[in-house]
């Protein structure tokens, strides 16, 4: 039952083909059997879970989520479970109010499983999670736990967040799909902030169907429609892409004529400079905020702070007003000149990262393919697409409209369908 994905469980739970306790009791069994190796979970309580099971299944059905178990970045509050934040300082630590997004969850019915792994304040520093396509190779970061906790069958889906790459990359690294929604579309408050204008809150799950599912129940304020039957891509390799790696490439190339021989206009766009700038420039914002964020961190706990963390603080506060004020304006620039781009093309495409996960897990990989979409807010999908002769997942970056998140979801489904005939 592990194996199930959201849509799969669901149908499952709705006619009494499963119970919830079934459903969890399965999947807190492949954890029995995989943590040790995998390390995805910064806490979990079997009973606890098996408790929220056994209610959900005596009450009544309240979404297409009721009784499916989920996994919950630990930067995210709970008041029932530890939340530390990837940090040790706050090992053990209670919260006393939940995150909205938790309190959104329990209200359509989903089982809290337990807190996945985050890199520290979901930045660079890693924590112990491996890929589980490869225990050698990192999952990503800062989502690690998340991304692993799906891929491995802990949990048909999980949250994360992005402030420049932390569910696209992972989603990639473990051959999962990740959507980082448009900015704001999931409920932030009680999420524990990196960079105020940047961090969003995301989906791990096994199918890009499901991501409907997961958006309709958790969103159901976003305008529900379909994309264009013949969408325009506009294919971006990006400034990049000399730094992409020639599997990654292949991956990339074959994925665009694979579309192009099924009738899909995938159309050569080179981005103009200032997208190429907006990736330094995002970086600089995220340290700006991260700076004030974690003030207190870095002025009364600097010890239980990681490198990482603190080479991003002081970078922050050396920023002038006036650079972070060009920064900015440049991000409102290329926010105007996409609109142009979307006018005549649907999606976006570019690849997710450099290339597969790299070996280790003391490093996270490079975001330099995400960050400046995460600056813009615009909705992102990734899937994947192909594997490396080492048997190492590749995924495909899709960008839509702001706004239009669920067109992108549809859309992504239909190409993913038209490439692989499934």
């Amino acid at each position: 039952m592990s194996k199930l994905s959201v849509g799969q469980a669901s149908v499952a739970l709705a006619s009494g083909q499963i119970t919830s306790e079934k459903l969890v009791s399965d999947c807190l069994e492949q954890i029995r059997l995989r943590e040790s190796d995998v390390r995805a979970w910064a806490f979990i309580d079997p009973e606890l879970a098996l408790a929220q099971a056994r209610q959900r299944d005596n009450e009544d059905r309240r979404s297409s989520l009721h009784g499916i178990p989920v996994g919950v970045k630990d930067i995210i509050d709970t008041t029932d479970m530890p939340t530390a934040y990837g940090n040790t300082r706050y090992a053990g630590h209670l919260p006393s109010q939940e995150a909205d997004i938790v309190t959104l969850l329990k209200k359509v019915g989903a089982v809290i499983m337990g807190k996945t792994v985050t890199t520290e304040f979901a930045y660079f520093t890693p924590g112990p999670t491996c890929n589980p396509n490869n225990l050698a190779h990192t999952p990503g970061g800062s989502s690690s736990g998340s991304a692993a906790a799906v891929a491995d069958w802990h949990v048909p889906f999980a949250l994360g967040t992005q402030t420049a790459g932390s569910m696209i990359r992972p989603a990639s690294f473990n051959g999962v799909v990740g959507l980082k929604p448009s900015f704001g579309t999931l409920p932030y408050k009680g999420t524990h902030t990196l960079a105020g204008s940047l961090d969003t809150l995301g989906l791990f799950s096994r199918t890009i169907a499901d991501q409907r599912l997961l958006l309709t129940a958790l969103a159901p304020h976003l305008h529900i429609a379909n994309g264009p039957s013949a969408p325009v891509i506009a294919v971006c390799r990006t400034a990049y892409w000399d730094q992409v790696d020639a599997e990654m490439q292949k991956a990339f190339e074959d994925h665009v004529a694979s579309l192009c021989g099924q009738g899909i206009k995938c159309v050569e766009y080179e981005l103009s400079p200032m997208f190429t700038e907006l990736a330094d420039a995002q970086r600089l914002i995220m340290a700006v905020e991260a700076a004030r964020a974690l003030h207190d961190e870095y002025h009364e706990h600097r010890d239980s702070l990681g490198s990482f963390t603190i080479d991003l603080i002081e970078e922050g506060l050396g920023v002038s007003p006036e650079d972070e004020a060009a920064a900015r304006n440049l991000a409102a620039q290329c926010r105007y000149r996409l609109d142009s781009i979307f006018a005549s093309h649907d999606l976006i495409m570019t690849p997710p990262a450099l290339g597969a996960a790299p070996a280790g897990i003391d490093r996270t990989g490079d975001p330099i393919l995400n960050r400046i979409w995460t600056f813009l807010g615009n909705p992102v999908l990734t899937y994947p697409v192909a594997r490396t002769a080492s048997n190492l997942p590749l995924g495909i970056q899709l960008i839509a409209p702001f706004g239009k998140d669920h067109a992108l979801i549809d859309m992504a489904d239909r190409l993913n369908t038209l490439a692989t005939g499934v």
